[in-house]
């Protein structure tokens, strides 16, 4: 039997993904609750955990992250989830982000970064889906909200995205895990019903 070894130090990198891995697990909870009680058809739901590619050998293609969108020269974006549904009418795909901590310039960069991909139609080319994708972004607290919504409207760079209330939602951990439906907000902080 072979024994499994204590590490000897603390990683907070780890503690950090940990507790980050657990919030985006409660919300693919409270979606796959709402997608089954709404009689949707669920198509996937990937996150960033899951991996393909092979750790050891190049042959089959590097390790690395199911949500990962290359950006071109840009580098790529390896999103918390990203998700799709169809019903009779449409089929609807999206991006979630899960920002757990304070840091609002770090959210706002991800927010440009994953609006670029999802404009460009990179996220719909991945999967094979002709759409645009909507961007959820989800924060641990209501200040952070706030906080990050002030920060949007002082974003010259977002001002470029056309239509963005119809693209991008935020929401906060706790409300969307008792309600997925409610407790969205658009970009000018107005409540959204982006389900219905």
């Amino acid at each position: 039997m072979e024994q499994i070894k204590y590490p000897k130090a603390t990683n907070t990198l780890v503690k950090n993904d940990f507790l980050h891995r657990i919030s985006t697990l409660d919300l693919m909870i409270a979606y796959d609750k709402w997608v089954d009680t709404a009689g949707h058809h669920k198509l996937f739901f990937d996150v960033y955990f899951d991996t393909n590619g092979s750790q050891r050998g190049q042959k089959n293609g590097a390790l690395r992250s199911k949500t990962r969108i290359e950006l071109g020269n840009q580098g790529f974006i390896d999103p918390d989830g990203i998700f799709a549904f169809e019903r009779q009418d449409m089929c609807r795909i999206f991006v979630i982000e899960m920002a757990n901590g304070f840091d609002t310039k770090r959210i706002v960069e991800q927010i440009k970064r994953n609006l670029m991909a999802s404009y460009n139609g990179l996220v719909g080319d991945k999967y094979g889906l002709p759409h645009t994708a909507t961007l959820l972004v989800v924060v641990e607290y209501d200040t952070m909200l706030k906080n990050v919504l002030q920060r949007i409207k002082e974003e010259m760079f977002l001002k470029k995205f056309d239509g963005l209330e119809r693209y991008f939602f935020l929401g906060t951990h706790q409300t969307l895990i008792r309600s997925w439906t409610s407790g969205w907000f658009d970009v000018n902080g107005n409540p959204a019903s982006i389900f219905l």
